[in-house]
């Protein structure tokens, strides 16, 4: 496992969200799972990199984001599960939606 920077450097461009290691890797995916019984939600990375990834996508959003929203889901293209927004959902993953506002509504 390669070490992770603990300094993160953002950009509105968002290019340096994947990372090769994530992007060349197919073993590092996101499965989300959501309990409707219990109204809980899994996130289950296979790896550091995998969550470090989808970390800096938040970030960015959060820093840079105008639109509100932010999606995460599966996408396979070619028999290949694809990294999309930073991060590879795992086939049958429940897509991930993150909304916000300008103002705190909650």
């Amino acid at each position: 496992m390669r070490k992770l920077s603990n300094t993160v450097v953002l950009t509105s461009s968002g290019d340096e969200i994947s990372s090769k290691e994530v992007l060349e890797g197919e073993h590092h995916v996101l499965l989300a799972q959501a309990d409707l019984v219990n109204r809980d939600i899994a996130l289950e990375f296979s790896s550091r990199e995998a969550m470090y990834d989808f970390a800096k996508s938040l970030l960015r959003e959060a820093v840079f984001g105008s639109s509100g929203q932010i999606e995460f889901y599966s996408l396979v293209s070619e028999g290949r599960q694809l990294v999309v927004n930073g991060a590879r959902m795992a086939e049958g993953s429940s897509r991930i939606f993150v909304t916000y506002g300008s103002e705190r509504k909650l």
